[in-house]
Parts: C-alpha cells; structure tokens; sequence
C-alpha cells in the first residue's frame, strides 16, 4: 500500500485536527472506506474494523473529554458508559 491506513481514513489534503464537513456523518465512514478499499488495489484488508475503531475512538474521545472540561464523571455520562470503561478507552489510547 502506498499510504498507512491512518492516512486512507482521511481525506486528501486535510489532516488530523482539522476540521472537514460531511454530512452525515455515517458518509464520510463510507466516503473514506471506500477510498480504502480502492487503493487496496485487489488485496485482501486484514483488521479493518479495529483499525476503523481506533481511528474513530480516539477524536470522539478527546472531543468528549474538551467538551466535559476533563471530567470523566461527566464524559462517561454523555457516553452512557460506565467511568471504569471510560478509564480504560482513555488509557488505551494515551489520553489524559
């Protein structure tokens, strides 16, 4: 592949943290995805749905995180999880 898969996820010409218009939401999954699978040029992809998972997780939770001031009581509550599961999301992926 000539791209990571980090960089098959996002749009050409924009980068991580920028912000990108597309509605809905659900579209730009595909729009991506389909991008992907394309460049695979005839490859069968291996751990697609954890790659997408992590790709996605990871902004939702920072975005989370900002938006509840750091407070993972209230994260966990805007996520409907539980602040153990939260916890742990946010340790797997190394936010503070």
């Amino acid at each position: 592949m000539a791209h990571s898969a980090v960089n098959k996820l996002n749009p050409p010409g924009k980068h991580r943290g920028e912000e990108r218009r597309c509605e809905p939401f659900g579209a730009c999954i595909e729009a991506a995805l389909a991008r992907y699978l394309k460049d695979l040029n005839g490859h069968r992809p291996q751990g697609l749905y954890k790659m997408v998972m992590q790709e996605v997780e990871r902004p939702f939770l920072e975005m989370v995180m900002r938006h509840a001031r750091s407070n993972q009581s209230q994260a966990a509550v805007l996520l409907g999880i539980n602040r153990n599961t939260l916890r742990k999301k946010l340790k797997i992926h190394g936010i503070e």
